[in-house]
């Protein structure tokens, strides 16, 4: 009985640092955003051992907003409303802008 044995060739492609980006979503800085506010937010839920009910009551919202944030379907939230949650659940936010020499600049979460 003879085993064949075929050497696969993977073809590895370096991330851009933004899977969003990666993936060809719409204004991927944005996404990038939100996702970075949103982790920060369920972290502070998991840390304080808030249950999601808790959650929504701290932040003026329902459990079902609470739980989309958790999950990363983020489509009903704008970036300023998850600024605004993540200084509801105990975040200090600080926005800086700094001038480009581009035509554009970019939209930035630091963690």
């Amino acid at each position: 009985m003879k085993t064949k044995t075929r050497k696969k060739h993977n073809t590895i492609t370096e991330g851009s640092g933004n899977v969003f980006a990666d993936m060809g979503v719409p204004e991927p800085e944005h996404a990038l955003a939100k996702a970075k506010l949103a982790a920060k937010i369920a972290a502070a839920i998991e840390e304080e051992e808030l249950t999601q009910t808790e959650a929504a009551e701290r932040l003026g919202t329902d459990q079902a907003k609470v739980s989309a944030i958790i999950r990363g379907r983020l489509d009903q939230f704008s970036t300023e409303r998850l600024l605004q949650y993540a200084q509801m659940i105990g975040y200090d936010v600080e926005i800086r802008f700094s001038r480009r020499h581009q035509r554009t600049g970019h939209l930035r979460i630091g963690t």
